[in-house]
């Protein structure tokens, strides 16, 4: 049996904003939020593939914004921007903060329609200074929203021959035409807005592959001849905020601490350590057998139930101990296979939901603590207006542990479970210091001190 110690008496920090999402829960896009989706108060939404294939036709892409690519950028009868306003609105009323995605949404089809490299980077980049016009500035009938995250464009390095037989799915341009469209961009937007953050390039595969049983870095030369290029003299361009994308595997989620170490030893070694480092899709692709030809409907199901919501917890607790400063997972759209949020039609909430209504409550309290961890059990302790420790078991075993409080202000400890049987249910009561506990298997629990 396993002791895992948590110390309420030492504060390592505020609990991060990693439970962003990208895009929001709602029945069209145009419409009110699900009221389960604005209770878990997401700290940021990512807009992107915003309302499916090509951006819904109107929503969020810059083609779909600016639909005649021969018009004239600085007249605002150029702009569509009504069904993106409508999308906003409510997201900004509910005090989450927007991080734009300025480029155009995945495609897998045989044809590729939209996301080559535009036919005039200037013109293209003076479109996007007017959209954070508009949303900034009270431009064409705009708004004062101050929406601080402009990101260029999205996985240009992305292709997976396995998966993409048809291409490359968001950018047909060389590594070198992305490098120039975002100096160009970032720079024009940075000088016209200079209170604004701006970066990219949401990288795909941060660290090539899949290899004995690791991710390891493998081809990394899209990611170093990006930042060669940013940070040379004679091409400089502003990156306040870097984005990778980081799928979780079955009992893998280690691979968060891989892969922002890589980031984060990267960056500092360019003299790039200010930068912020953000998870900017990530979710848990959770599969008995990911070699079988048809693994991807296996993973989706379990989106949704006990599989999946014990690996999001675990990495919702692991992120915190990572060089992450911002996540989001991908996808909080109802229509999204990957939408592990809501059962459709139903829109009862999933398990992996009250994965992340406990981390709300986690990150309402302030603090975190430390805690002890063992393979397979991930934790998060946390102290504010009373303490709470959470733990996740990702094993498909159930496993004996005994919990060790140390410095709890509270007198009574509830035990809250979410499991194949249960959704946050309290299921009895530990003393304050501690107790054992029984996790099932692909379980998380939550225990609440006050």
């Amino acid at each position: 049996m396993d002791t895992l110690t948590a110390d309420f008496g030492r504060i390592l920090g505020r609990i991060k904003p990693v439970n962003g999402f990208n895009n929001a829960a709602r029945k069209t896009g145009y419409g009110p939020l699900l009221a389960d989706f604005a209770a878990l108060h997401p700290p940021v939404v990512r807009l992107h593939d915003t309302c499916g294939k090509y951006g819904g036709a109107h929503y969020v892409d810059v083609p779909n914004l600016f639909p005649d690519f021969s018009a004239d950028p600085d007249d605002p009868a150029a702009y569509d921007f009504t069904l993106t306003d409508l999308y906003l609105k409510p997201l900004v009323e509910i005090g989450a903060e927007i991080f734009f995605r300025l480029g155009v949404t995945i495609e897998h089809e045989p044809k590729k329609y939209r996301i080559g490299v535009p036919a005039d980077m200037y013109k293209w980049a003076g479109i996007c200074e007017h959209i954070v016009r508009h949303y900034n500035c009270g431009w064409a009938d705009g708004y004062h929203w101050g929406i601080r995250w402009w990101e260029i464009w999205n996985e240009p390095d992305g292709l997976d021959p396995q998966i993409e037989p048809f291409g490359p799915p968001n950018w047909l341009g060389t590594a070198e035409d992305y490098y120039r469209l975002y100096g160009i961009t970032a720079n024009l937007i940075k000088e016209k807005h200079p209170d604004v953050l701006v970066g990219g390039y949401s990288s795909c595969y941060i660290l090539g592959r899949f290899e004995n049983g690791k991710w390891t870095a493998g081809d990394t030369s899209f990611f170093t001849g990006f930042l060669d290029h940013i940070t040379a003299p004679e091409t400089a361009a502003p990156l306040d905020f870097f984005t990778w994308h980081g799928y979780l595997g079955t009992g893998n989620i280690d691979k968060l601490v891989t892969e922002s170490e890589f980031v984060d030893k990267t960056l500092a070694r360019y003299g790039l350590g200010h930068v912020i480092r953000i998870d900017a899709e990530w979710n848990c692709m959770i599969c008995d057998d990911p070699q079988k030809e048809d693994y991807r409907t296996e993973t989706y199901i379990n989106l949704r139930n006990e599989k999946s919501a014990s690996h999001v917890a675990g990495a919702l607790y692991l992120m915190q101990r990572c060089p992450i400063d911002m996540a989001m997972y991908y996808d909080a759209q109802l229509w999204c296979e990957y939408g592990g949020l809501f059962h459709v039609p139903s829109l009862r909430p999933s398990k992996a939901y009250y994965a992340f209504r406990q981390f709300d409550r986690l990150r309402a309290l302030g603090g975190w603590c430390p805690s002890d961890q063992a393979a397979g059990i991930y934790t998060l302790a946390a102290t504010g207006a009373y303490d709470m420790f959470c733990a996740a078991n990702i094993t498909d075993r159930r496993r004996e542990i005994r919990i060790s409080f140390k410095n709890c202000r509270g007198k009574r400890a509830r035990l809250f479970i979410t499991d194949a049987d249960r959704d946050d249910e309290c299921i009895g009561e530990l003393p304050p210091e501690g107790g054992p506990v029984a996790l099932t298997p692909y379980s998380f629990i939550g225990i609440r001190i006050d």
